[in-house]
């Protein structure tokens, strides 16, 4: 099926698609590039849920971005 991107740069993913796949408004997708394709992968209800409640988990530590690639790096090099 053939779509056209709009003024503002989006598509529409066609209703016969969207029933298919069970896409809802605020349905979570993946958008995976593969050379000179482009993807569309639904993610899961039970996927959108995890993502929900990993957000509500507050952390043991509280560490920068860089702490932790610094934690990650000193184990994977053993130091």
């Amino acid at each position: 099926m053939i779509v056209t991107v709009s003024k503002g740069q989006q598509i529409t993913i066609p209703s016969r698609y969207r029933k298919d796949l069970n896409l809802r408004i605020g349905s979570k997708v993946e958008l995976v590039k593969r050379r000179s394709e482009i993807i569309i992968k639904p993610i899961g209800e039970d996927l959108g849920k995890l993502f929900e409640q990993a957000k509500k988990l507050k952390p043991k530590y509280r560490l920068t971005a860089r702490q932790m690639d610094e934690l990650v790096e000193n184990e994977i090099l053993g130091q």
